[in-house]
């Protein structure tokens, strides 16, 4: 896909060059004639000068055409090829996020513009689960940092995360969805996490909204927990027993980072969310964010 660009990008560089050797050209013979030459002489070199630059001003357009034609198509073609595989919803993208303005630093996160039942769009998502290509059995410094491929399956990351969040107020949409094909969400209105030092307790959820039930506040006030950081209050590893890292609370009336199941699962050892399906693994979810009104 590069190789076209190169080519044109190369013939711009030749017709810049041509035009500067010829300007110089023009430029000495001026010089040469000074004095000595009749009116008759200088409007003929300004007509050869006119046509040059007609003609250079022509191949430029032609090429400037040509490389605005390739960029189209390559997004075009690049646009096509996401929504032939449903990696992304329309309209939602990967965007550079630089959330504290007094900290140069900046990071990739998933913006999802649709409708989002009615809620509206602009939302960024931090976790996503679609077929299991990603496991989230994974590590404290791995749930820190972030994991998976953000057009996919990942996990944006508990310090982005916090980031995000600790500047103002923010609401959480999870979106969920069964294997039969049955869409619910549940809607909070102030979700608020600590920092590594407070191991990323969940401080706040606020008001409950939705057709999923309230299977999320119970954990408010929760550490968060790892395979290797086990924070919970229970007498076992909640996080090793399950698979995944969560705020767990003996252990869980939701976990979203489960052993992926692909099917009905009707166990506690998958993706749950128990006021929308019990104890049966969901097909996907999504958490987002953004500031709240």
């Amino acid at each position: 896909m590069t190789t076209p660009k190169s080519q044109i990008l190369k013939r711009i560089e030749l017709l810049s060059h041509n035009l500067s050797d010829k300007i110089k050209s023009f430029n000495d013979r001026v010089n040469e004639m000074n004095g000595d030459m009749g009116i008759s002489s200088l409007l003929l070199v300004q007509n050869d000068t006119n046509n040059l630059f007609k003609s250079s001003t022509k191949s430029l357009e032609k090429v400037s055409e040509q490389l605005q034609s390739f960029s189209t198509s390559t997004t075009q073609r690049m646009t096509n090829l996401e929504h032939k595989f449903g990696r992304f919803p329309e309209d939602s993208g990967v965007y550079f996020m630089r959330p504290d303005p007094s900290k140069d630093i900046t990071f990739a996160a998933v913006r999802d513009w649709t409708n989002n039942h009615g809620y509206g769009d602009n939302w960024i998502v931090f976790q996503r689960r679609l077929n299991g290509s990603v496991s989230f059995r994974r590590n404290w410094t791995e749930y820190k940092q972030g994991f998976g491929d953000l057009r996919g399956e990942h996990w944006l990351g508990l310090e982005k995360l916090h980031m995000i969040v600790k500047s103002r107020r923010h609401e959480l949409l999870i979106v969920m969805e069964d294997f039969d094909g049955v869409i619910a969400y549940a809607h909070y209105d102030d979700f608020q996490i600590g920092d590594e030092s407070e191991k990323y307790v969940l401080k706040s959820v606020g008001e409950y909204s939705g057709t999923a039930g309230d299977s999320f506040t119970h954990h408010k006030d929760e550490l968060f927990s790892t395979y290797d950081r086990d924070n919970d209050n229970s007498n076992s590893n909640c996080a090793e027993k399950f698979e995944g890292g969560w705020w767990f609370y003996n252990c869980y009336q939701s976990f979203l980072n489960g052993r992926y199941v692909n099917g009905k699962y009707i166990f506690q050892d998958g993706i749950d969310w128990k006021l929308f399906r019990g104890l049966s693994s969901l097909k996907s979810t999504k958490m987002m964010v953004r500031p709240a009104e």
